[in-house]
């Protein structure tokens, strides 16, 4: 079995200490591990910028500009590179501060003489690992985020900020744009007829013919159900007259063919343009070709139809009210059943990168249930009820990137230490937001440890300026706390941690909903 390579680059002027740590680092049968010196601040960081090495270990009193210096450089330029902080003995506090810098870890004098610093190199190059797969997972959530489960088009969120984007182009520069809406004709009767798994292989080949036709330049979307949108940059009507023939065209040629099922399935085309009189905006090019397209339909379908504005809307107020109605019900589903998903692999993530993560997810279904049960009592909407339930599971996400040996300690924490747990909601938030998916839970979980007299964190809000799917928060994952063991405390009975929230209500936590939780365990103790 081959050895895994590992570039190191140690920063320190002292050519004894130096010595010292290629020493200890020998020996290792399953690591190659290649050595590399800078001797001051602006050699280290010269050659970090190479982007060559797989870890800086780094004495914090480097001639010219310091360890901490070189650290906040490093991270303002986004190098990647781990960073191990190398302290003198009793200079612990400076430890911290490169913690808080951005440093992964950080020993003393002593200890890069002993198996600590292989077991913090081993650490580093696992959290670096981690962090790479949980980027690459960020990166495949939010290709999903903009895209179609099934057919792999744009999803309709994202289509509305690309014809957004498209719209403004188009006015600025004075240039042609076109739109049009396909509807499949009679795609009831192909799920009714054949199943939803064939409806389903006609809506992928569906996407499939219609990508093989656009230009590379043209955008397509699957707008909803059997809906798909196109938009054609830089296209006048003529042009989009032309390549919807060629499209409808197709599907009327084309059988569709899954197993012994086949179906020739035709399309409807609706047709608009920014050249159209009543356009002011992206949403007119939509309204306009989705008018258009009831008008192909209620003359025969399987044809083109462009926008005019003599179209009698009157005759189709009441289909289009069915359709936006069945439309948006659909699409709220798919977005809770996302969300889900969403959750579910960014605990499944957590548990490969940190050892006893499993412990968090216990403590947040826990915390999801108290929380759902307290909202749903102080008579929420089910939409806010569903917010705070995926907030839960969820708000102690950012724990992730708070320091092992902190995050497990057993012993009461220091202050320094607190400090940096306190960032966790921050950085939950900044994790999340990025999938795009979460805008109604991420206040929730940047604000779940504020406090109603204005004492709490990150930003010191006070009263009804947190959010009140915070406050639930805040009360659920306190008395979970308190019901549970940790590595620093003992569980407290139901009596006792139902004390210590009556002693906290009008300080930490809102007094009226601390009342009706109270009511909620007395009632049930299991819920």
């Amino acid at each position: 079995m081959s050895k895994s390579k590992i570039s190191i680059l140690i920063a320190d002027n002292s050519p004894p200490e130096i010595k010292n740590i290629k020493s200890t680092l020998k020996g290792h049968d399953d690591i190659n591990i290649s050595i590399h010196t800078a001797k001051s601040g602006s050699d280290t960081l010269e050659k970090a910028m190479d982007k060559k090495f797989d870890l800086l270990l780094m004495k914090q009193n480097m001639p010219g500009k310091n360890g901490i210096v070189v650290l906040q450089e490093i991270i303002k330029k986004k190098l990647g590179v781990p960073v191990i902080m190398i302290v003198a003995e009793g200079e612990e506090k400076l430890g911290v501060k490169a913690l808080e810098s951005g440093a992964y870890d950080y020993l003393t004098r002593n200890e890069v003489k002993t198996a600590a610093l292989n077991r913090a190199i081993r650490r580093a190059m696992q959290r670096k690992k981690l962090e790479n797969d949980i980027s690459r997972s960020l990166q495949k959530l939010e290709k999903l985020a903009i895209r179609d489960g099934l057919t792999g088009l744009y999803n309709h969120r994202h289509f509305l900020e690309v014809i957004g984007k498209e719209y403004k182009k188009s006015s600025r520069h004075v240039q042609p744009l076109s739109c049009m809406m396909i509807d499949l004709d009679y795609f009831k009767s192909v799920n009714d007829n054949h199943g939803h798994q064939f409806g389903d292989h006609v809506l992928v080949e569906s996407a499939r013919i219609l990508m093989k036709l656009v230009r590379d330049t043209d955008f397509v979307a699957r707008y909803g159900g059997e809906e798909f949108f196109v938009v054609l940059p830089n296209t006048f009507l003529q042009g989009a007259l032309i390549l919807a023939e060629r499209i409808r065209n197709a599907f009327e040629k084309n059988t569709f063919k899954d197993g012994k099922a086949t179906e020739v399935v035709t399309i409807s085309i609706g047709l608009s343009s920014i050249a159209d009189d009543n356009v002011t905006g992206a949403a007119d090019l939509v309204s306009n070709a989705d008018k258009a397209l009831y008008r192909a339909k209620a003359e025969g379908r399987n044809r083109v139809v462009p926008y005019d504005d003599k179209i009698e809307e009157s005759s189709i107020i009441k289909e289009e009210y069915n359709k936006l109605a069945s439309f948006n019900s659909k699409l709220e589903a798919f977005q809770r059943e996302v969300k889900e998903r969403c959750i579910e692999s960014a605990h499944k993530i957590l548990c490969e990168i940190e050892t006893g993560w499993g412990t968090f997810s216990k403590h947040s279904v826990r915390v999801s249930r108290y929380a759902e049960n307290l909202s749903r009592e102080l008579a929420m909407s089910d939409d806010d009820v569903d917010a705070v339930k995926r907030a839960a599971l969820l708000h102690d996400i950012g724990m992730i990137g708070v320091n092992s040996r902190i995050l497990h300690k057993r012993s009461k924490l220091t202050a320094d230490e607190y400090n940096l747990i306190k960032r966790h909601s921050n950085m939950g938030v900044k994790l999340m937001e990025k999938t795009r998916l979460f805008e109604r839970e991420l206040p929730m979980i940047l604000h779940h440890h504020e406090r109603v007299d204005g004492n709490g964190y990150p930003q010191r809000l006070r009263g009804d300026s947190i959010p009140a799917g915070a406050r639930v928060l805040a009360i659920a994952d306190a008395y979970d706390a308190m019901r549970t063991n940790s590595s620093y405390s003992k569980s407290r009975s139901a009596s006792k941690a139902i004390t210590e929230l009556k002693k906290c209500a009008g300080t930490q936590f809102d007094p009226r909903m601390v009342d009706v939780f109270i009511d909620i365990i007395r009632k049930n103790p299991e819920s």
